[in-house]
This record gives structure tokens, C-alpha cells and sequence, in this order.
């Protein structure tokens, strides 16, 4: 009669042992590949909210007009509001949605800096001459993770300069072009361009 001879208590052991370390470096693959899925899906996002938020900008630059705004129970402000150095600017648009789907589609966007919570908003005034401060609609946040935000105007025979509108009987209403410049936490130093003439 045979024996059949089965495992050693040994070959068992040295076994189970190589299994372990084969499952444990799947788990750390499998791990890391989470971990790798979750940083791409984060820096999908940022780049495509600021994406969106730059096509936004752009488009709110290049549809600027020469036409004041009036505030409600305030002085009229100038068509391009952009203070040196804080942070804010402030454009009379053109060719905007109208609230009853006629008339010229004219409004008033304000970008801003929230230095302590490092955000970009923008709020929209959807008339040039609102009868009630009712009519602002919300501060949306557009840009997160920004740390400084400037507007820039060119003018011909002066170049770029900052803060808008610039003293002087014949400075033009408007500047000939536009340059926003962001500092970005996760994408550096951001700039957009828009030409307006």
C-alpha cells in the first residue's frame, strides 16, 4: 500500500507566507491607484473650474461699454471701476440677457478679492440704473485658492497702467485693452488679455 504524502507544516507555512506579501503589494497598488484617481479627479476640477471662470472673465471684459452706472442713492460711477491695488473692479457690460427679453441688455459686473478667504467673486447688477439695491443679484464665488487679483488698462501713448479711470480731461472712458492678472495657489500666475477696440 502507498502513502500519499501531503504538505509539511513548513511548505504550508512558507506558502500562506509568499500569499501575504503578494496580497499586501496589491492592496499598496491598488491603494496608490486611489490615491492617484482622487489627485487627477482634484486637479480635473480646479482646471476646469478655472476654466470656466476665466471664459466667464473673458467674456465680461469684451463685452465692456462706455456707459456709466448709477447706483441706487449714490453718485454715478464711471464705466470702467478699478481702483489701484484692491483687489476689485467693476465694468458696465453690453449685449447682455435682459430681464424681460427686450431692450438694450445692458448691466454691471463686479469682480472682487476675498483675501481672507483667498476667492474671487462676482456679483451682476442686471440694469445700469437700478431703482433698488434689491437688484444686485448674489456674490458667486468664481475662483478659489487666489491669492492677489489686478486688473490692468492699456492706453495708446501711456501703455499699460493700473487702476482705472485714469485723471485727466482727455483720458478715454475705457482703456483700448484689458489685462486681468491672478495669482493662483494651485496654478501660479494667471493672465487674460481682452482688446476692446
Amino acid at each position: 500500500m502507498r502513502h500519499t504524502r501531503g504538505f509539511s507544516l513548513l511548505e504550508l507555512v512558507v506558502v500562506m507566507a509568499m500569499f501575504a506579501v503578494v496580497a499586501l503589494i496589491g492592496l499598496q497598488v491598488i491603494a496608490q491607484t486611489l490615491r492617484n484617481d482622487e489627485r487627477l479627479t482634484k486637479a480635473s476640477r480646479e482646471a476646469s473650474d478655472l476654466a470656466y471662470g476665466l471664459a466667464l472673465l473673458r467674456a465680461d471684459l469684451g463685452a465692456a461699454i462706455a456707459l456709466p452706472f448709477h447706483p441706487p442713492n449714490g453718485l454715478p460711477a464711471p464705466p470702467l471701476d478699478a481702483p489701484a491695488r484692491e483687489g476689485r473692479f467693476s465694468l458696465s457690460l453690453g449685449g447682455q440677457a435682459s430681464l424681460d427679453g427686450d431692450g438694450a441688455g445692458l448691466a454691471r459686473v463686479t469682480w472682487r478679492l476675498d483675501p481672507a478667504a483667498n476667492t474671487v467673486t462676482r456679483q451682476v447688477w442686471p440694469v445700469l440704473i437700478p431703482g433698488a439695491a434689491r437688484l444686485a443679484g448674489p456674490e458667486v464665488t468664481m475662483f478659489e485658492g487666489v491669492r492677489a487679483l489686478a486688473l490692468e488698462g492699456y492706453v495708446p501713448g501711456q501703455g499699460w497702467g493700473s487702476g482705472f479711470p485714469r485723471p485727466g480731461k482727455d483720458a478715454p472712458p475705457l482703456p483700448a485693452a484689458l489685462r486681468v492678472t491672478m495669482e493662483h495657489a494651485a496654478f501660479g500666475r494667471v493672465q487674460t488679455i481682452v482688446t476692446l477696440r
